[in-house]
């Protein structure tokens, strides 16, 4: 028994070093392929040269609405919206909100802040519209390391600006092709960690079923709470001890 449990705190040990170590190698390898080389870049602004009129009748324009759909199914394009002139989303596909919403009512809080406090003079309503369309699809937030985002300025037959074409693209064309040994690390990681997890209150039901305690219980408490159950039943059978040891001293 005593053996197993000795192996079973070496198996955890290694299990947390390769978590540890293939947590690593797979930040490093991440940040590998969220560098932005300009390829994914010139890739999108090619589909939108090629798909999206030149002109429109209206931000509602269906010819408009229909190169949008075919846009967002590009390699590399996470998401697309198509936002008229009051700020209305379109078409919506990928990304927070939803069509119906108003891109000034999405974007990111100091996005609005700041240009709040321009002067009315600097930007025009047509440069606003698109900063806050912008604000408004990088509102996730958790994705803007693996993301870049562009607004694409769509004019009526008149020259004026008619609708905003919104993007989220991928930052790198390996995003949506990791590499094997990427994969393979990640993997190596996720196995040791769990290793790691479960060895722990394998190890806690095994040393206490040994000394008679409440082994499952205490093995269900380690399973949930982990580092912090395994400290919590060392200090309860280490006072234990000490107990059992007094109460030895003061009865001879």
């Amino acid at each position: 028994m005593q053996t197993r449990r000795k192996w079973i705190a070496v198996v955890a040990l290694a299990g947390i070093l390769a978590a540890v170590v293939m947590g690593v190698v797979t930040t490093r390898e991440r940040s590998k392929i969220l560098v932005d080389t300009g390829a994914t870049r010139a890739a999108v602004e090619s589909s939108i040269r090629n798909l999206i009129p030149k002109s429109v009748e209206s931000g509602r324009d269906p010819r408009l609405i229909s190169a949008a759909e075919l846009l967002s199914k590009e390699p590399y394009v996470a998401s697309a919206w198509v936002v008229n002139q009051t700020g209305e989303i379109v078409f919506h596909q990928g990304g927070p909100g939803k069509q119906g919403d108003r891109v000034q009512d999405l974007a990111q809080d100091d996005m609005a802040r700041a240009l709040e406090a321009l002067e009315a003079h600097v930007l025009s309503e047509s440069q606003k519209l698109q900063l806050l369309a912008v604000g408004a699809v990088r509102r996730e937030g958790e994705h803007n390391d693996v993301f870049r985002h562009l607004a694409y300025e769509v004019a009526d037959g008149a020259g004026r600006p008619a609708a905003l074409v919104v993007l989220a693209y991928d930052a790198n064309p390996l995003l949506g092709q990791p590499d094997g040994f990427y994969i393979v690390s990640l993997l190596i990681g996720i196995v040791g960690f769990a290793t790691y997890w479960l060895a722990l209150p394998l190890w806690v039901y095994l040393d206490a079923r040994a000394r008679g305690d409440a082994a499952a219980l205490w093995c269900v408490f380690v399973l949930f709470t982990n580092l912090v159950g395994l400290v919590a039943y060392l200090i309860v059978i280490t006072q234990s001890r000490h107990l059992r040891q007094a109460d030895l001293g003061t009865v001879s």
